[in-house]
């Protein structure tokens, strides 16, 4: 499947990272509220103490089971997992899922949302900041969406439904809300809003972004590609 599905996707509601830029998905605000759910068995400072969890404190782009003074089960120690933004969200979604045999009885954070903002917060809890993302520019963003958009979708405000939903005024939306297309029920339940973080992650893997989704496109490797359909994106309005 072309880039076209994605934004089929894409804009099924509305319309940011790739594994290190991905990493600041959602708001790290809302995702500090989320992370009480983690508090209950886990340290979120420093050199925090380990409880029932290990402390997770910087472990973005770290491999897993590696945090000293903690014992891991065997199906996280041999796991070979690095926590990116990927394996984050999926571990998050439901861990015993993701990693058979693991320890961690959570059952998982269902709401792409709240799994976006808790992944934003996590990328707070860092000593080294991430490096911001590139710049997008709006007039090559409307070269790559008329060449992998446009026979799925309108741009033009009052467009018409084609094989995805039109894209016109769809950035800060919520998902799932352009009147005429008809949604997956993941995307439908997600409660997303189509921000920059959001719609970058998206763009990147759209299946893990949100599971369920009837997006079959991988993702876009280039975040700079990413980043100019979505300076694009914004104009519509």
């Amino acid at each position: 499947m072309k880039f076209t599905k994605i934004l089929s996707i894409l804009s099924l509601g509305s319309l940011l990272f790739g594994a290190h830029s991905v990493m600041a998905a959602g708001d790290p605000t809302a995702g500090k509220k989320v992370a009480k759910k983690c508090a209950i068995c886990h340290t979120l400072t420093k050199d925090g103490i380990q409880k029932l969890g290990p402390n997770l404190y910087d472990i973005l782009d770290k491999p897993a089971g590696k945090i000293a003074g903690y014992k891991y089960s065997d199906a996280m120690l041999n796991s070979g997992l690095i926590w990116n933004a990927t394996t984050f969200t999926d571990f998050i979604t439901k861990p015993k899922k993701f990693v058979k045999g693991t320890k961690m009885g959570f059952r998982g954070i269902r709401k792409a949302s709240q799994r976006a903002d808790l992944l934003a917060y996590f990328n707070t809890l860092r000593d080294t900041p991430v490096a911001a993302g590139p710049v997008g520019n709006a007039k090559n963003g409307i070269k790559s969406a008329t060449r992998y958009c446009a026979d799925c979708h309108t741009f033009e405000k009052g467009g018409k439904v084609l094989y995805g939903p039109n894209l016109f005024g769809s950035y800060g939306q919520r998902a799932a809300t352009i009147k005429g297309y008809s949604y997956s029920a993941a995307l439908m339940n997600s409660g997303l809003v189509w921000n920059d973080v959001n719609l970058d992650s998206f763009m990147a893997n759209p299946e893990q972004f949100v599971k369920g989704t009837i997006a079959r496109f991988p993702g876009l490797n280039s975040a700079q590609s990413r980043a100019d359909i979505l300076a694009y994106i914004k104009t519509l309005k």
